[in-house]
């Protein structure tokens, strides 16, 4: 499982039923993440959200996604996950006990912007 035998691609509307079955596999590992199976597939894969979401891939199947859900308060949530076998093989072939997702949005607030591009 060399990475680059991965491809990203944003995900499309026959995604949807792979994610979902991805979704299931993670949750019967029932570790890091805020879902318990049974995962009822089929209501699912009808109203899995794809926009803002990509997908990783293995020999046209899917192995991974990540996707942000955008917050009425203004902010994005970003949610990833990974079949187990890719997840766990890339790490110990790192000799990594541990991968983590960090996000630092670096940005200038609009005032400062504004005044210092005035200038």
């Amino acid at each position: 499982m060399a990475a680059d035998e991965i491809s990203v691609r944003p995900a499309e509307d026959g995604d949807r039923s792979s994610l979902v079955l991805l979704l299931a596999a993670v949750a019967e590992e029932r570790v890091g993440i805020a879902a318990e199976p049974p995962i009822d597939v089929v209501t699912l894969t009808t109203s899995w959200r794809i926009d803002g979401t990509l997908v990783a891939l293995a020999e046209s199947v899917i192995v991974g996604e990540v996707n942000v859900e955008p917050s009425w308060m203004g902010f994005g949530e970003i949610g990833m996950m990974v079949a187990a076998d890719w997840r766990v093989e890339w790490a110990r072939a790192r000799e990594l006990h541990k991968l983590a997702l960090s996000v630092f949005p670096i940005t200038t607030p609009r005032s400062t912007y504004t005044e210092s591009s005035a200038s």
